[in-house]
């Protein structure tokens, strides 16, 4: 099945394309891609329900996952499990690009609910809190 994506603009000045969630998909996963800018960082945290899958193709990130570093560039994946904590950061110098996908899905309500219309329209950071714990994030550290 095919969906027209949604463009949000997350905290930070992430914009975020959703492709795919749990209609298309039957609940399985759900699809996404991101650009977070240089400098932009995701501290520690875990989500409850999904695993997440990050694909990079632009861009240099840091990634921690259960407490092991490690450098990610165009064409490499990381899994993250459901439960285990992760961090994130953007190390380049420039905006990357990343396709993450949750499984299952679900996780698509949390940018669509919280995301911003525009770039201009900048995302309430308290607000994206209280839906990221809501949408079963739990941050640590």
């Amino acid at each position: 099945m095919s969906a027209k994506s949604r463009v949000v603009w997350m905290p930070g000045g992430v914009r975020t394309e959703v492709h795919l969630g749990s209609a298309d998909t039957g609940g399985a996963f759900c699809l996404l891609v991101d650009e977070p800018p240089a400098g932009w960082l995701l501290p520690a945290h875990r989500h409850q329900r999904e695993a997440e899958t990050i694909h990079v193709i632009a861009g240099e990130f840091e990634m921690e996952v259960d407490g092991e570093r490690s450098r990610l560039g165009p064409g490499e994946t990381m899994h993250v499990p459901a439960g285990v904590v992760h961090a994130s950061a953007n190390v380049g110098n420039a905006t990357g690009r990343r396709i993450l996908l949750f499984s299952p899905a679900g996780m698509e309500r949390f940018f669509l609910e919280t995301g911003a219309e525009s770039p201009d329209a900048e995302a309430d950071p308290r607000a994206a809190l209280e839906s990221a714990i809501r949408h079963g994030w739990e941050f640590v550290g």
